[in-house]
């Protein structure tokens, strides 16, 4: 490889290398699983089924689509903080990504709220089994609160200030932090 000023030349192909400035940013933040925990283990208990059904019948093998899909699902957003756009998407069965990319530009404000999911699954006996989850999330949300999109979820809320006023000049950069706070 010979390299020439901002160019690199490997077997007569000349490019030009990428400097700082080139190279696109692009956060993605896993926002968690599509299901809740009862049905992403029930996913992985079809897997096992599958996997050792199929040394008695091949039929068992049909267990294992499901059992990917409701075991690997998730959703997560990519911040494309170069041309100030999210992509909200979910990955089915773990590798194929849907979503649509939405400008930044429709937002106009943060949100920092601690949110409670509870998922709620029962036993054979009728025995009601709750399971209360919380996360602190940061949201982008538009004028009117109509539109919301989770940023991220965090432990607590210092890490979600800390997000927050390094996203915010970058997503939002007519926004000062007076009136984001």
């Amino acid at each position: 490889m010979v390299k020439i000023g901002n160019k690199s030349q490997i077997a007569g192909y000349t490019s030009e290398m990428n400097t700082m400035t080139d190279i696109k940013r692009i956060r993605s933040n896993n926002l968690g699983k599509f299901f809740g925990p009862s049905v992403s283990y029930m996913g992985y208990v079809f897997i096992i089924s599958g996997i050792v059904g199929a040394f008695y019948s091949l039929l068992a093998l049909t267990l294992l689509i499901p059992g990917f899909f409701l075991a690997f699902t998730y959703n997560g957003i990519s911040i494309d903080v170069d041309l100030k756009r999210l992509k909200p998407y979910t990955v089915l069965f773990g590798i194929y990504k849907t979503g649509k990319w939405v400008s930044a530009d429709q937002f106009t404000r943060f949100n920092i709220i601690k949110a409670t999911k509870k998922y709620t699954s029962y036993s054979r006996g009728s025995v009601q089994f709750d399971m209360n989850v919380s996360d602190i999330e940061l949201l982008l949300i538009n004028r009117n609160g109509s539109k919301k999109v989770v940023l991220d979820k965090f432990n607590n809320f210092e890490d979600a200030h800390r997000e927050m006023d390094e996203l915010s000049p970058l997503l939002l950069p007519e926004t000062t932090l007076t009136e984001i706070q």
